[in-house]
């Protein structure tokens, strides 16, 4: 059994609907062999509906403007994007940039 460690943080927490006082979440995700990130996106975009309005697209299947992934502390574009395979002890961390004056 493989992990995956996804990092939640600022206004994406809301978008799990997972109650939480902190403004990030840690969530562990099994994954199966050779899974990618666009998999991991699409499960959580069908178990989280308002998480597929705010980061992924499942129709388009793409990620929303706005949202930023991280994969193991790199942006995941310097990876290979969407297509980028998923192991153990990998992990996502999801930033919605902050908005405002």
């Amino acid at each position: 059994m493989s992990i995956v460690r996804l990092e939640i943080l600022s206004s994406l927490v809301e978008a799990l609907n997972i109650e939480s006082k902190r403004d990030s979440i840690i969530l562990e995700q099994e994954i199966g062999e050779g899974m990618t990130v666009r998999e991991i996106l699409q499960r959580l975009a069908v178990r989280y509906e308002r998480f597929g309005q705010i980061v992924f697209d499942v129709r388009d299947q793409k990620l929303n403007e706005g949202v930023n992934i991280f994969f193991n502390g790199s942006t995941l574009e310097l990876a290979d994007g969407l297509a980028t395979r998923l192991g153990d002890g990998d992990v996502l961390t999801f930033i919605a940039p902050i908005v405002g004056g």
